[in-house]
């Protein structure tokens, strides 16, 4: 499942299958379909929760990403005079406010943000909303590191 994201719930079940093991698939398919009703309101079906998953099998089994503790965030590139942190976020206007103690403790920690990029695209409410419909993922946090 590279490149384009394949869109038939049972090809992506399939893949969480043979990933994770049925029981463990099964596991995330049922946390999947309940967190999506709790957040939406409505029932949703196991094909749409399943298709949420999708980026679940799109990441790769080991991540080498640097998780800083607290926040949803990982540490991208660490350079001499820049880092790069990746800002993930699930409902964007639930989060801003966990996103905002984020860029205080880069700041307190003497790091000044340059800049800010939305990651903008297929979020869990487009496969219910129809594929049209998008939102913020994430966000790229581009920071100067102390003394530069």
């Amino acid at each position: 499942m590279s490149g384009k994201r394949e869109l038939d719930p049972e090809a992506v079940y399939e893949e969480l299958k043979r990933r994770l093991g049925e029981e463990e698939a099964e596991k995330k398919i049922e946390e999947a379909r309940r967190s999506l009703e709790k957040r939406l309101g409505w029932n949703v079906s196991r094909e749409n929760a399943i298709l949420t998953l999708i980026d679940e099998i799109e990441k790769p089994k080991q991540q080498i990403d640097e998780r800083l503790i607290d926040f949803p965030a990982f540490l991208k590139h660490d350079g001499k005079r820049w880092r790069v942190y990746y800002y993930n976020i699930d409902s964007f206007e639930g989060d801003l406010s966990t996103f905002g103690k984020f860029l205080e403790k880069v700041e307190e920690n003497g790091e000044r943000v340059s800049a800010i990029i939305p990651n903008i695209g297929f979020v869990k409410t487009s496969w219910i909303l129809g594929t049209s419909f998008q939102g913020v993922k994430g966000f790229a946090v581009i920071t100067r590191k102390p003394g530069n």
